[in-house]
């Protein structure tokens, strides 16, 4: 059973006292605030989505505070490292939650039409941080990598089926097709949580991009993956 303590995660530091001392101190930077996590879930509930991808999901924060806040889906969380995904299934376990699974991977390599929501919390900005900044060195971190990972970022984008519900914080970090339509924006511990909606299965190449409080559109086609 699990020890009733930790029933009732309600903020940033009760989620955060679940987590080991090391990834606890990155919390404020690399793990999405509660607060984001609680909205994004009404947000993804209220457009009829079920099956939602936190693509780069750390600790489990969102997926599982969201998880929490709503229980009608069924969120899944993607982390290339493995320990990260250790502690999100030890965090999840404590707070009992029954509707959040984690998976060790690339994320940009799962089928993602197997979803109808995606979640983003700029999950490849870390390649353009400097070593201090880092989650930690246990996986390349680099430009190259972040050019490639984008590119694949888009390019899945645009194969999505229409309808697919994408929910951004702080960015996503790739380009946004043209095929999405920016359905909602609000102002969330400081920063924009977008909801993007494929409308069209096909577009003429061009994107949005997101920068922090508005969003510019370029009809210049990008290259795919």
């Amino acid at each position: 059973m699990i020890a009733p303590r930790y029933g009732d995660i309600s903020s940033d530091h009760a989620f955060d006292s679940l987590l080991p001392a090391t990834t606890r101190a990155l919390s404020a930077m690399h793990w999405s605030p509660f607060e984001v996590a609680r909205r994004a879930s009404r947000l993804f509930s209220d457009a009829g989505a079920r099956r939602v991808l936190d693509v780069g999901s750390g600790v489990g924060k969102f997926v599982l505070c969201a998880a929490r806040s709503a229980p009608n889906i069924a969120f899944y969380g993607v982390e290339q490292r493995p320990h990260l995904v250790r502690h999100a299934r030890r965090a999840g376990a404590l707070m009992g939650v029954e509707n959040a699974r984690f998976l060790d991977g690339d994320a940009t390599l799962i089928a993602w039409d197997a979803f109808d929501g995606l979640y983003f919390f700029n999950p490849f900005g870390e390649n353009l941080l400097s070593p201090p900044d880092w989650i930690d060195p246990t996986v390349e971190l680099s430009r190259p990598r972040y050019e490639a990972e984008v590119l694949r970022v888009e390019g899945a984008l645009r194969r999505v089926r229409v309808g697919m519900i994408a929910i951004t914080y702080n960015g996503c970090g790739a380009h946004i097709p043209s095929s999405f339509e920016l359905a909602h924006r609000e102002t969330v511990e400081h920063a924009s949580l977008r909801v993007w909606v494929k409308r069209r299965a096909e577009d003429d190449g061009g994107y949005f991009t997101e920068l922090y409080d508005r969003v510019t559109l370029s009809t210049v086609a990008r290259p795919t993956r």
